[in-house]
């Protein structure tokens, strides 16, 4: 420590420069170059690697089977298997960076149409135009199976337990129910279907309900007792029969009648 201090001391307090240049004139250049050059390994410059699109991937060839196999072609420096967000589980292809673009030209000629686990594996090289920034995104993040549908389930069946929220989420649903009521009856739907219940709305059904039938019975009350139909049949008068009708009809003249009455008329002076 006191050694490096002494040194530290005689160069003003100043870090000595480790890169130097063999002509002093050219000292800027070269530290301009060196700047340049660690820049590009900061930030990962790509040029001259390769690119291949890997499709049918069986069940069991996951990331570190992946790297292992490929790493006997040349050196992998990315990869990338597609999983689904929910559950975790691969997607089937994958994308996998080596370290020169003619390792990955033969690596997509060499594994294209190779048979694996019973499936016949699809390779193939992708250009430079093709790649866009965000494909290797998260290719060196360790793979965790998600938990949302365990976190969701958690906060599903916490409900239960907080009886405020529980309200909340009832109204809400009865909100969304009303809507969409109000929607179809918009629509000339009239469709009544059995959804959530509103504790209010039933309260103030029941409410109308008792008070109909006190209204019903004051009604009673106020009206006269209305005629049966008995007593109707008995005040009215009998009705005629047929008999009755042909007894007290004027018998109907005959042929022979009529006959008999043009002769009188004839032989009339």
């Amino acid at each position: 420590m006191a050694s490096k201090r002494k040194r530290a001391a005689v160069d003003g307090g100043k870090k000595p420069k480790l890169e130097l240049a063999l002509d002093s004139e050219k000292q800027a250049e070269f530290e301009e170059k060196v700047k340049e050059i660690k820049a590009k390994a900061v930030n990962g410059s790509r040029e001259g690697r390769g690119v291949i699109y890997l499709k049918h991937i069986p069940h069991g060839f996951y990331e570190p089977q992946m790297k292992r196999f490929f790493s006997q072609f040349g050196t992998v420096t990315r990869l990338r298997l597609s999983r689904s967000k929910k559950s975790g589980n691969s997607k089937g292809f994958a994308y996998i960076e080596f370290e020169f673009e003619e390792v990955a030209k033969v690596v997509a000629e060499t594994m294209n149409n190779y048979l694996m686990y019973h499936k016949l594996l699809k390779c193939e090289f992708i250009p430079k135009e093709r790649i866009w920034p965000d494909l290797f995104k998260g290719c060196n993040r360790m793979f965790k199976k998600p938990i949302a549908h365990k976190l969701a389930l958690e906060r599903h069946n916490s409900l239960a337990k907080n009886p405020e929220r529980m309200e909340k989420s009832r109204k809400k649903l009865i909100r969304k129910q009303k809507r969409t009521k109000n929607r179809l009856r918009a629509m000339g739907i009239d469709w009544e279907f059995d959804g959530y219940s509103d504790p209010e709305a039933d309260s103030k059904t029941d409410d109308t309900a008792e008070a109909k039938p006190e209204q019903a019975k004051e009604s009673d009350e106020a009206t006269p007792p209305k005629k049966m139909k008995k007593d109707n049949k008995e005040s009215s008068p009998p009705k005629k029969t047929k008999k009755d009708n042909k007894e007290s009809s004027p018998p109907k003249k005959t042929k022979k009648d009529n006959k008999e009455l043009k002769k009188a008329v004839q032989q009339s002076p």
